[in-house]
């Protein structure tokens, strides 16, 4: 292939990644696909850059080769201080087909928040996209390349409707190449059938408008279909006249047979071309146009269905859904979509292996399909997620759907020896109708109620409901999400300092808690809890933490001789997902030297249910820190069931007294007692206290009498900014020297 063409193919695949690359790494520079001869087909901003196609062209093969197998990403400072992330980029045979180049700037490449693992993961999704793009346009390439052999003998399909010749491998467009290819050839009925895959698909010409179809479809499948056994290429038909009839399809006719052929080569279906309207014969021409045809209906068929089942896949289903759209009939009309979720299939992977739950997932798909009205479309979306389509009816309906198949579940029972385990499913159902509009939004809120059945239990049933707090919160979780993700990469976070002061009236330095506050793009405030809600729904918290340890570092670094006169310590949560991230503790000590700040200065707050739920990783983690020097606060003390048999696993110095307790400690005598007793514990481990939301004086005298070592709350002062609070520590050191 050409250079030149080589170019427009790459960017006709590859560039439809460039929206999705930049959105996931808005702080890369640049990004470049190289093919495995290091050539540079591609590149986001349609610029050469020499010195990045020198470092690629200069690598050894064997760095290229052990891309694959490696489990770090491959990083490297150029010359002008950039840096490189180097990812390999695989088709969907799992093999190299090329590299993804990311280039960053000499600052961002230094930045101690700069991660290559972190960032490999989150590139995952725009990789794989661009293998995928590559494999189809090499499809693509080969499929064009085929033509163009045998261009002469095709010439009068390019005669066709646009249409035709460019059909779309969307599902729905199935029915446009059926009707237009009948009306290409002159056709009579047209008409498209795969009975395992409950496809009917038809088109017919007003002079047959009368004639009884389902009839012919019954003759097609138990008559013909058999004879189509072994046969590769549309075959010709004579159907004979019946004496005496005045029907206008037992006249006698030709008719037109194309064999449709799965994965396997075996015959799944037939594409038949019933009768010509000027009664010609059918030519060797014809038959070369549908031979195109079929193929093009194939292509369809393969990338629309799943190969495993046999069902509609996501990308068919989307078509199918964009097209039933159109079919709502008025305003009141609905369909309704069930989402299925088995709960446990990776039980079954686990303990039995991969191929049971293949099994399982066969299974399944075969009970679907068992009470599967006729008006009904069911598709597997993805692993062990499968939805029904169903066309013109109410949730009663859907509701009633959803239970016969629910009741079914013992039929996932897997057997294996004297061993078994039962599979159950989540189902959500959600209303399909014109308001929802064509966009997939139906699929999402029915994924949506499918997830809320998991969260209230499994093995149940629910309806979308904008009323349910859990799916309004679960939808604004993933509409949250990219503004987070902006924040992360722009101005959108912002430090704020609450003081937390002695009781006692101890001559200590200031202390202050870090909190993280956000607006988004449009300036508003985002609440903190649904901040948190979605960090940890996505899995981004790690990210969230490190970019408030790299901030606070840098901040107080800038006035590292105030922070030191001052004697401050400052309070930095870290949560229980950043616990489990094996590289937290480098970062974090690398973080602190390179702020030049001494360890004193900071303490690590961790909750106590993360720290327990991440037991070995936070016996690690806090260890390490001490040694380094940073104290350690373990925050929400108490408020699990078991805190005081997990107390001696953790070698921390500062107790914070969950504020479930301080709230209505001078009401509540349960709670003073449960704060005297942490307190007497504390000094028995010779441990600071804290007790945070101390909002009157007679709570904090009630804590002095308790013993409690320092309070925090708005009796003392209302977060303020980290700006703020940096001034006050200048001023404060100032005044000491003074």
């Amino acid at each position: 292939m050409s250079a030149e063409l080589r170019s427009r193919e790459t960017r006709t695949s590859v560039g439809k990644a460039t929206t999705l690359l930049h959105a996931l790494v808005p702080r890369a520079q640049l990004f470049c696909f190289y093919d495995l001869d290091r050539d540079c087909v591609w590149s986001s901003e349609n610029a050469d850059d020499f010195e990045v196609d020198n470092f690629v062209a200069e690598l050894p093969d064997e760095v290229i080769a052990d891309l694959k197998n490696g489990d770090e990403i491959l990083k490297r400072t150029l010359p002008s201080a950039r840096t490189v992330l180097v990812l390999p980029v695989y088709d969907d045979e799992s093999q190299v087909i090329g590299i993804l180049v990311s280039l960053f700037s000499k600052n961002v490449g230094k930045s101690a928040s700069f991660n290559p693992t972190l960032l490999g993961n989150i590139l995952e999704p725009a990789v794989e996209l661009i293998g995928e793009t590559l494999g189809l346009g090499k499809e693509l390439a080969a499929t064009r390349a085929h033509v163009q052999e045998i261009e002469k003998e095709l010439k009068l399909v390019y005669e066709v409707d646009e249409k035709i010749h460019g059909a779309s491998r969307r599902h729905s467009h199935l029915a446009q190449l059926v009707g237009q290819s009948g009306r290409y050839l002159g056709i009579n009925y047209s008409v498209l059938l795969i009975p395992s895959k409950r496809i009917r698909i038809s088109a017919t010409h007003a002079s047959w408008k009368n004639v009884n179809r389902k009839m012919l479809d019954r003759y097609l499948i138990d008559q013909l279909l058999p004879k189509l056994d072994g046969q590769r290429q549309p075959s010709i038909f004579e159907i004979p006249a019946i004496e005496g009839s005045t029907e206008e399809a037992e006249q006698g006719y030709q008719t037109l047979l194309s064999p449709l052929l799965d994965k396997h080569g075996n015959v799944e279906g037939v594409f038949a071309q019933l009768g010509r309207v000027d009664k010609r014969q059918f030519s060797n021409s014809d038959r070369r146009f549908m031979s195109h045809i079929i193929r093009k209906v194939e292509y369809v068929i393969e990338r629309s269905f799943d190969s495993m089942t046999g069902l509609m896949n996501r990308a068919g289903f989307e078509a199918q859904l964009h097209e039933s759209w159109k079919a709502l009939d008025s305003e009141t009309d609905t369909h309704q979509l069930i989402y299925f979720d088995l709960d446990n299939l990776q039980l079954v992977n686990d303990n039995f292996s991969r191929k049971a739950g293949d099994e399982v997932i066969m299974q399944f798909a075969r009970l679907l399909e068992e009470d599967l009205p006729n008006s009904a479309v069911l598709s597997r979306l993805t692993g062990d997620e499968f939805c029904i389509l169903l066309t013109h009816a109410d949730t009663e309906a859907a509701i009633q759907l959803a239970n016969v198949v629910r009741e079914k579940r013992s039929a996932l029972r897997y057997l294996e020896g004297d061993k078994s385990l039962q599979v159950t499913m989540s189902i959500g159902i959600a209303e399909f109708t014109r308001s929802n509009g064509d966009d997939g939004s139906a699929l999402t809120t029915a994924r949506m109620a499918c997830e809320s059945a998991k969260d209230h239990g499994r093995d149940r049933v629910e309806i979308f409901d904008a009323g349910n707090q859990s799916i309004i919160r679960r939808y604004d979780d993933m509409q949250l999400i990219a503004e987070i993700q902006k924040a992360l990469d722009g101005e959108g976070f912002e430090l704020r300092a609450q003081p937390i002061v002695s009781l006692h009236g101890l001559s200590t330095g200031p202390r202050f808690e870090l909190l993280l506050r956000m607006v988004d793009s449009d300036g508003n405030r985002v609440a903190t809890k649904a901040l948190f809600s979605a960090a940890e729904r996505y899995h981004i918290v790690p990210q969230v933490d490190r970019w408030v340890v790299s901030t606070a570092l840098a901040r107080l670094s800038e006035i590292k001789e105030s922070v030191i006169a001052s004697g401050a310590v400052v309070s930095i949560n870290l949560s229980g997902q950043s616990l489990g991230d094996d590289d937290i503790l480098e970062f974090v000590e690398e973080e602190i030297r390179i702020s030049g700040l001494p360890p004193e200065v900071l303490c690590f707050e961790i909750t106590e249910s993360a720290a327990v739920s991440n037991l070995a990783k936070a016996q690690l983690f806090i260890d390490e820190l001490k040694k380094f020097g940073c104290t350690i606060s373990l925050d929400d003390f108490g408020a699990g069931l078991s805190s005081f048999a997990y107390l001696k696993n953790f070698n921390v110095d500062i107790l914070k007294i969950d504020g479930s307790f301080i709230r209505d400690i001078t009401e509540n005598r349960i709670s003073e007692s449960m704060v005297a007793a942490i307190t007497q514990v504390a000094k028995v481990m010779e441990l600071k206290t804290v007790a945070e939301y101390v909002e009157s004086d007679l709570s904090r005298q009630l804590l002095s009498k308790l013993g409690v070592d320092f309070a925090q709350g708005h009796i003392y002062g209302k977060p303020l900014s980290f700006k703020a609070m940096l001034s006050g520590l200048a001023d404060t050191a100032q005044e000491s020297v003074s």
